[in-house]
């Protein structure tokens, strides 16, 4: 039979007549070291044979140095034995011991004395000596080292002798703690019970029914192992999504839901003419400054945008139209051509509304929505609640009946199917909005409204030159997808959920994001 069926029939046999054994008793008697015991008992008890009770006790074991005693003598008592009838001085007894005296030099007056080493032979021996005395071996007369009684028992030697009989707290485990002979270990063992499918005979349990076993008939007299429905599968090696992603398709689907088509966003890099000209800002407005926006080296100038249009957008800036009297400046064409990592998504919807006009040339014009999630770039210092790159996510409804009232109804419905019920508008200054809304919400964790998108009517000054009929209006409106991530997920610093900081186990775990209409 297999040696490991051996141990555990012979552990299975010891308890048969017992209530209990503990598994020292088990190691004893059978023999085992103590460890490779656990595993056989782990084994039964896997298999319902036995039940085990995690067990410890305090155990006094010998030290290094007791061993060396119990195999020769004591420090004390081989210094016994040299000291001879007649008495001995310090320097000959030392001298046995293989300590030399160190010669005595003659020190100047102020000279500083200098330390000498400790020789280790005589720091044992003077240890040693202590104890020699302390155990009454030997005595100082007159200068003289002599013994107490001749035919003296190594008395430290005697108790390690009967070490297996000294218990914890007497005299002479403590004697023998305080001699570093012995020290206090705790040992960790079991209780061993019968449990419920106890057998005096180990029956090996297969974890499977086989072709063979059904031919042969051995299946008959085979013990099979119990399922386990509730053990936790292997886990797959794939990859997770990261809460943002997990945020933006629900952002996506409610969009969708809404009747919104999804723009192609996958340009970061964009020319300063479909980024902030054709938005009617200014050449000379703060949001181009270097502070606030990522200029590009290689290639510095964009491509040329169709001539018409350019002229029309240089038109409108420096003399205005469409009632209004422009920005009064000299325009430049090559600020225009600079190239830039996009500011806004809203460099999309411009280019969006150019092809919209476009269409509607050949076509007519028809009602449409659009939106986008992605990436944008801003030059911003980096702390618990910005970021220089994150995402955007902006609306658009061309229509020729599309009014304020509509664009607060659109975003109304789409934050109450994020759960955010309490809104405020607020009427804003944008370059390229007229009448311009801030909007804010109702913050559950802090108690309070705070900001979370814009939004307004696109100006005749921006949609004109696009081509867009005047008696079409566009809304739209925009918000951030980091912030309610962070609110969704409970994340106080947003450099904890994109970048090196990110923990790739929360990555894994972060639950699923679902919003519920309230």
């Amino acid at each position: 039979m297999d040696q490991k069926y051996d141990h555990t029939n012979q552990i299975l046999s010891l308890l048969e007549n017992k209530e209990s054994i503990n598994s020292l008793q088990i190691a004893q008697e059978t023999n085992t070291n103590h460890q490779e015991l656990v595993g056989y008992l782990l084994q039964l008890e896997a298999s319902n044979y036995i039940t085990t009770e995690g067990l410890k006790k305090d155990q006094l074991v010998l030290t290094e140095e007791g061993n060396t005693i119990l195999n020769s003598q004591s420090g004390e008592y081989e210094i016994y034995q040299k000291v001879p009838e007649g008495g001995i001085s310090m320097a000959d007894l030392q001298k046995q011991f293989g300590i030399e005296q160190a010669p005595k030099q003659k020190q100047e007056q102020g000279e500083k004395k200098e330390k000498q080493p400790e020789d280790p032979k005589k720091k044992l021996f003077d240890l040693g000596f202590g104890n020699a005395k302390k155990m009454g071996y030997i005595k100082m007369e007159k200068g003289m080292i002599n013994k107490v009684a001749n035919d003296l028992p190594d008395k430290i030697k005697q108790e390690l002798q009967q070490f297996n009989e000294i218990k914890l707290g007497s005299p002479q485990a403590k004697l023998l703690i305080e001699r570093k002979l012995a020290s206090i270990s705790t040992i960790k063992y079991f209780e061993v019970k019968k449990g419920v499918k106890y057998s005096p005979k180990f029956r090996e349990q297969f974890a499977a029914l086989t072709t063979e076993q059904l031919l042969n008939g051995e299946w008959k007299d085979c013990d099979y192992k119990s399922i386990n429905l509730n053990a936790e599968g292997e886990k797959i090696s794939m990859g997770n999504l990261h809460p943002l992603l997990k945020v933006r398709k629900q952002f996506s689907q409610i969009l969708i839901g809404l009747g919104f088509e999804e723009m192609a966003t996958n340009q970061f890099v964009e020319s300063s003419f479909w980024n902030f000209d054709a938005l009617f800002q200014p050449q000379k407005h703060p949001a181009r400054d270097a502070h606030d926006t990522f200029f590009c080296n290689d290639p510095e100038l964009s491509e040329e945008v169709d001539t018409q249009l350019r002229d029309k957008v240089k038109s409108m800036h420096q003399t205005g139209g469409v009632g209004s009297i422009g920005y009064q400046y000299e325009w430049s064409h090559e600020e225009a051509r600079k190239n830039i990592l996009r500011t806004h998504t809203t460099a999309v919807s411009s280019k969006m509304l150019y092809r919209i006009a476009q269409q509607y040339k050949e076509k007519g014009y028809f009602p449409k929505k659009y939106f986008s999630i992605d990436k944008v770039f801003r030059n911003e210092t980096l702390d618990a609640t910005h970021l220089a790159e994150f995402h955007q996510i902006e609306g658009v409804v061309i229509d020729k009946n599309a009014s304020l009232g509509q664009l607060m109804g659109i975003i109304r419905e789409f934050f109450r199917q994020i759960g955010i019920n309490k809104l405020w508008f607020k009427p804003t200054y944008n370059p390229y909005t007229e009448p311009s809304m801030e909007i804010y919400g109702y913050h559950p964790i802090l108690k309070k409204k705070v900001e979370i998108g814009n939004s307004g009517v696109f100006r005749p000054e921006m949609l004109a030159p696009l081509g867009i009929p005047e008696d079409v209006n566009v809304i739209a409106w925009g918000l951030g997808l980091e912030r309610p991530t962070m609110i969704y997920y409970d994340i106080r610093d947003i450099r904890t959920m994109v970048g090196p900081e990110v923990k790739v186990e929360t990555v894994r775990s972060n639950a699923f994001c679902v919003f519920e209409s309230k």
